[in-house]
């Protein structure tokens, strides 16, 4: 049994969720599914409007669209790459085009119409439109074709289950998808939604999708199964997709963001922006918030861009090579210098690094399982490692949290302030041996029978 959960950070969890904590039971059947219908719980209604609607949100300042480029100093934009959204639709406006799509939550208003917005929100993060004096969002890879799957939804009369998701890879991939976002995760192992992942990865799609954001507390569904804390995720944990964990401004991983464990399987791959990140709403507006949701677009989107680097969109390669290679060289290009974490996976996803790696192989694919030259080892508990760790590399027990390192200290004002703390101390013990020479002086007069100050 499985609820979809949309998997932004909220305090509640239940089963099949947005990378939010929207979630609706999958199993109950439409008329469960019609009684938790509340508008109160779409992403719209929950979301903080960004307090400058002018500036660039920091995960896209981040990524620095409009200036990534290959290894040449070509530009990219992701142009000529299908990404597939699979989430609650995507709302058509000025910064949003979707290029087609499926409805399969019941909604009457089509694919291009998102009335929870949490789609929205995530694909604007691929592919928003700079609009020169407008507001200041901008996709990472704007130049994408969007296919909007419309599986979910606060207001949906169905799907939100495990059969709809894998219905929707299942169409996305025939759609001609060559990167699937899934920003939601359930708890519970489905044989539909497993064969419908292997059926893209045999297709050559990529699929990035969230880990979740129960890292840090219990998780219980609508029908009282009690998962624990962190628990395994799914579609997130199965092979062949690539899971994002989320990170702040400072590369710290927050503690909702699920990890994975020795027990349940290490299956983050890569980590990035997760908190505190703008995307458009519906209306057309910015809004802020965390959740590993809108951590896989920005990874979504460097699938993208390392697609039309390589001119990997054709025909031809639709085979699992391009799905091996593209997640490979995301993972390997990443901050963790080839060593795993099971907070951080391989690290946080540096774009720009994946896009100016040259491999020796060139553009040519190479089958999974095999080295792709000019990528770095990958060693570790983590998917898609190279080998295991040594004693001597760092490994799934290296530190959760990366340290935030302050700005370097006035070496002037640190010493004029050591001086002080000594004076100070030498202050305190002349203090201390006058008000022990007033005690023994006490002490004697008590002693002598003398009057006592």
């Amino acid at each position: 049994m499985y609820a979809f959960r949309k998997v932004r950070f909220t305090t509640a969890a239940t089963a099949l969720v947005f990378g939010t904590g929207l979630g609706l039971p999958a199993s109950a059947g439409a008329t469960a599914l019609a009684a938790s219908q509340d508008s109160s719980t779409c992403t719209v209604s929950s979301v903080t409007a960004a307090a400058d609607q002018t500036q660039k949100p920091w995960e896209i300042a981040d990524a620095n669209p409009g200036h990534l480029t290959d290894a040449n100093g070509t530009p990219l934009d992701g142009t000529g790459v299908k990404v597939a959204v699979i989430d609650t639709g995507i709302q058509s406006q000025t910064q949003l085009s979707v290029a087609g799509g499926v409805v399969l939550n019941g909604e009457s208003t089509g694919y291009a119409a998102d009335d929870d917005g949490h789609g929205t929100m995530v694909a604007s993060i691929i592919a928003a439109q700079k609009v020169p004096g407008g507001n200041g969002m901008q996709g990472i890879a704007p130049g994408v074709q969007l296919l909007s799957i419309r599986e979910a939804g606060c207001n949906a009369p169905s799907g939100n289950d495990e059969d709809t998701m894998a219905t929707g890879i299942d169409d996305a991939v025939d759609e001609g998808a060559e990167v699937i976002n899934i920003s939601q995760d359930g708890y519970d192992d489905d044989s539909k939604l497993a064969a419908a992942v292997q059926y893209a990865y045999d297709n050559g799609v990529v699929i990035v999708t969230s880990a979740g954001n129960q890292g840090d507390r219990d998780t219980t569904d609508n029908n009282g199964t009690d998962y624990g804390v962190n628990p395994r995720t799914y579609p997130a944990s199965y092979p062949n997709v690539l899971a994002v964990g989320a990170v702040d401004q400072y590369g710290t991983v927050p503690t909702f963001s699920e990890t994975g464990s020795a027990k349940n399987t290490y299956y983050v791959g890569v980590v990035a922006p997760g908190v505190a990140v703008g995307g458009l709403v519906p209306k057309g507006t910015i809004a802020i918030d965390d959740g590993t949701s809108f951590a896989a677009p920005y990874v979504a989107a460097e699938a993208a861009l390392i697609m039309e680097e390589h001119g990997w969109n054709q025909s031809g390669d639709r085979t699992a090579a391009r799905a091996y290679d593209v997640i490979k060289i995301i993972e390997a290009t990443a901050d963790g210098d080839g060593a795993y974490s099971a907070s951080q996976g391989w690290g946080e996803a540096d774009i720009q690094n994946a896009l100016a790696t040259k491999l020796g192989s060139g553009d040519s694919l190479v089958s999974p399982g095999n080295t792709i030259s000019g990528l770095t080892r990958m060693l570790g508990a983590g998917p898609n490692a190279d080998g295991q760790a040594t004693t001597s590399q760092t490994d799934v027990n290296r530190t959760v949290i990366k340290p935030y390192v302050a700005a370097s200290v006035n070496q002037e004002a640190q010493k004029q302030q050591r001086w002080a703390y000594i004076a100070l101390g030498a202050g305190i013990l002349v203090a201390i041996v006058a008000l022990a020479g007033a005690a023994v002086a006490r002490d004697a007069a008590r002693r002598r029978g003398q009057p006592q100050s």
